[in-house]
């Protein structure tokens, strides 16, 4: 009895299809699939061990070293074990994946539908691998989020075992695997693997419109290092000019938390860098502000000695914003997610 979640709407159904391979790009330091847009997500309708999975591949061979995962509604605290197998077909066919590594941990972030990185040994792969999560469900909670508007093209699949605390990830083919489109829903699982330098930048969780109704756009150049000195540039524009921001940040990860009339992205402990102006329009007030940081440099300084090639950083720009009353004025940009180079 397999069930999804998707806004209150549950379906089921049944179909298997072939595989394919999706090169990754050489410079990758993320292997995935999936858009970064959840939709719904998959669980089983009845006590039970259930395993979602997606196929990834890289060029040549990479070491893996953290897995990223989004849990849809599963509450915060509920054990599951990630797992990397190897592909011994080489040709993304999830019936030949031997167990490489596993972590046994807990969902953090339940229900944020938001990715959670959780550091495995560092596991070597080449070609086409297999990365994936179990945990015992009961058709209350829905863990294995999908994203919908990428091709399925069998790069995920899932199964069950026989019963809580029974699944044996050693060889996959001793399971039966199913296709998401097996409840109408094609796509793939949100799931990532992380080479040694960390993720690749990427945007988080969600920005707070202004009190002059502009929504701040962060992006994001360069590559973060820790021996470039400079060159990796952090931004936020649309924000409100002439006020004073900075950057926070957190080597925790992420934890989205109502905060001051929107979304603080980042999980406590925090830093903070020196204050930083917005600029734009002199006199009057608009949306022609930029927060600019070239974290590179920040990183030369030796403002942290703790951020050393291969840590994962989350940041994001906080600023003033007196267009709202006490608490709410304050301004919060998306953040972004990044691993440090050498």
């Amino acid at each position: 009895m397999f069930t999804t979640l998707l806004t209150n709407t549950r379906a089921a159904g049944l179909l298997l299809a072939a595989c394919a391979l999706l090169p990754q790009s050489s410079s990758a330091q993320t292997y995935k699939v999936d858009d970064g847009t959840p939709g719904a997500s998959l669980t089983y309708g009845l006590p039970e061990d259930f395993c979602w999975l997606d196929v990834l591949h890289v060029n040549g061979t990479a070491t893996i070293t953290s897995i990223e995962a989004m849990f849809g509604d599963a509450p915060t605290g509920t054990p599951v074990t990630l797992c990397i197998w190897r592909d011994l077909s080489g040709a993304g066919d999830p019936t030949t994946g031997l167990l490489l590594t596993q972590v046994t941990t807990t969902v953090q972030n339940g229900g944020q539908f938001v990715f959670t990185q959780y550091p495995v040994t560092p596991t070597m792969v080449s070609g086409s691998f297999f990365v994936g999560a179990y945990m015992t469900v009961d058709g209350s909670f829905s863990p294995a989020t999908l994203d919908p508007h990428t091709a399925w093209a069998g790069h995920a699949w899932f199964c069950t075992a026989y019963g809580p605390g029974t699944f044996d990830p050693t060889f996959l083919g001793n399971w039966t695997l199913y296709a998401p489109p097996t409840i109408g829903h094609p796509g793939v699982f949100m799931l990532r693997a992380n080479g040694i330098n960390g993720p690749d930048p990427d945007l988080r969780c969600v920005a707070k419109t202004n009190s002059l109704g502009c929504l701040p756009v962060t992006s994001f150049s360069g590559v973060a290092s820790a021996s470039a000195g400079s060159g990796f540039q952090l931004l936020a524009s649309n924000v409100r000019n002439q006020k004073t921001g900075m950057l926070l940040y957190t080597l925790n990860g992420l934890q989205p938390t109502a905060f001051g009339g929107g979304t603080l992205c980042l999980r406590a402990p925090l830093h903070r860098t020196s204050a930083l102006g917005s600029g734009g329009t002199v006199g009057g007030s608009d949306c022609s502000g930029v927060y600019s940081f070239d974290f590179n440099a920040y990183i030369a300084s030796g403002a942290n000695p703790a951020i050393l090639p291969g840590v994962t950083v989350d940041a994001q720009f906080w600023s003033r914003d007196p267009g709202f009353a006490l608490p709410n004025n304050v301004g919060l940009s998306q953040a972004v997610h990044f691993g440090i180079a050498p």
